[in-house]
């Protein structure tokens, strides 16, 4: 053996090296380093006991060094070449069981060293997760908050549609007589687009919650259509336009009235931007299997392939005054949420089709 004293920051093993030499800890500190990226590393372990063998797993298993050691402190160690080494491992069983213990214990030091870097990482990575939730959620916050906004900018504009159709009704039960059953119906139409302002207002106040309620009922189509296509009615022949309407067959549908009215209005208040030199809108039905089949068709200028492939984004808006690109995204929402689905074909100059396809109860 050759006793050797190290200053600090020398070097006594290099990683990679082939393993010549076995050591025995007199005095001092020394690290077990591990390079990592770059030119940094990893400190695995700290030799600091007078008696530690180290280097001896290298020699072993006859491969180079799978890490480096360098002295932290000034440090005395015994060397012992390799060749001496093999020797006192043949003829010395009490040494060969020492390096024995001395590769457990190191084994076992390096395994709890790993265990508490990990416990750090680990402590350290759910402080990044948690930080990065609060940065989400904050910019969700955000961004419904900005949404939630021009939302309100746009249901404001949408409220001129019932309150010009309850201001038309009123205007016609006030200007005549009229029979008690045209009284009835147009004071239920005005009824009906009162809960309109509250549906627009609950849908403000849903999607700044980020949730969407429904309050279904089982209602027969196309009866439960009636008031909905008075209302549309009324306000096509405001603007010198006109509704038909062919329903074929009956069926029994799970619907929230108050929501799906939006579906029509906004429908129909998009026929009417398309249709601004007059024309007609088209609304029909049928039943085919378990599903209930309505198209909404107007006569208007249509759209190109472009547009028809975002019309349904939030916010995008097509030659339209005043919109804020809500209404169709609106539409998709609702019936989704009533678990159907919407389509739509455009030819220009020659008007546009959506088409909604809806579960069923029963016919």
């Amino acid at each position: 053996m050759q006793r050797q004293l190290f200053a600090p920051g020398e070097v006594l093993i290099d990683e990679g090296a082939v393993a010549t030499k076995f050591f025995v800890m007199i005095k001092g500190q020394l690290e077990v380093v591990k390079s990592t990226e770059g030119d940094d590393h990893e400190v695995l372990n700290i030799i600091d006991q007078s008696g530690e063998l180290f280097g001896e797993m290298a020699l072993v298993e006859d491969t180079v060094r799978s890490a480096g050691i360098v002295a932290r402190k000034e440090s005395e160690v015994l060397v012992v070449q390799k060749e001496g080494f093999l020797e006192l491992v043949n003829h010395f069983p009490q040494f060969t069981l020492e390096v024995a213990r001395s590769i457990s214990h190191y084994l076992r030091k390096t395994d709890s060293t790993l265990i508490s870097t990990l416990e750090l990482k680990n402590r350290e990575l759910n402080s990044i997760i948690e930080e990065l939730n609060a940065t989400r959620e904050a910019l969700v916050d955000n961004e419904r908050l900005s949404i939630v906004g021009r939302m309100a900018s746009t249901i404001l504009h949408d409220l001129n549609n019932p309150m010009t159709t309850i201001a038309g009704f009123a205007q016609i039960i006030g200007s005549k007589e009229m029979p008690y059953e045209d009284v009835v119906k147009y004071t239920r139409i005005i009824s009906q687009q009162v809960n309109q302002f509250n549906t627009l207002a609950q849908e403000l106040l849903a999607f700044a919650q980020g949730s969407s309620t429904l309050q279904l009922q089982e209602l027969n189509f196309p009866v439960c259509f009636g008031d909905s296509a008075a209302s549309i009615n009324h306000n096509l022949e405001q603007q010198g336009m006109q509704l038909v309407t062919d329903f074929k067959g009956e069926a029994l549908i799970h619907v929230d009235p108050n929501r799906f009215y939006r579906v029509y209005e906004n429908l129909a208040n998009n026929a009417i931007e398309a249709m601004s030199s007059g024309g007609t809108l088209s609304i029909s039905s049928r039943v085919k299997a378990d599903r209930l089949i309505m198209t909404i068709a107007d006569t208007g200028h249509g759209m190109e392939a472009e547009v028809l492939s975002k019309i349904f984004d939030e916010f995008f808006t097509h030659k339209k005054h005043g919109g804020t690109g809500l209404g169709l995204a609106i539409v998709k929402s609702i019936i989704t949420d009533h678990n159907g689905e919407i389509s739509v074909e455009s030819v220009l100059d020659q008007g546009t089709t959506f088409t909604i396809t809806l579960p069923i109860i029963k016919t």
